[in-house]
């Protein structure tokens, strides 16, 4: 494995931490509210962080995907949940996919 393929993956196993930390602290405060922009933050950071990794077209679909796309169920604590769910299947899924044939 290439040592670029090693440091993405590196970083996204430490993105994946961070976003776990973000819902957990959520929770624990009770403030779904501060959560969720933590969430927006985290999200632009990471797509920012990405840039030079990925290619342009997985980039835009990322983008269209994290940044572009609001979840309305009613409540908050689970709006923040189907985002953390979300961004946590579309890394998973990034690791899975550079292990395999590479980065995207």
């Amino acid at each position: 494995m290439t040592d670029q393929r090693s440091e993405l993956l590196a970083y996204i196993q430490s993105r994946l931490t961070e976003l776990n930390t973000i819902h957990e602290q959520a929770e624990k405060a009770l403030n779904a509210v501060q959560g969720k922009d933590h969430m927006t933050k985290w999200k632009r950071k990471v797509v920012e962080e990405l840039t030079p990794f990925v290619s342009p077209a997985y980039l835009q679909q990322l983008s269209a995907e994290w940044l572009e796309t609001t979840y309305f169920v009613g409540d908050v604590f689970d709006e923040l949940s189907d985002e953390v769910d979300m961004c946590r299947r579309h890394l998973k899924k990034l690791a899975k996919e550079i292990q395999s044939s590479g980065i995207p």
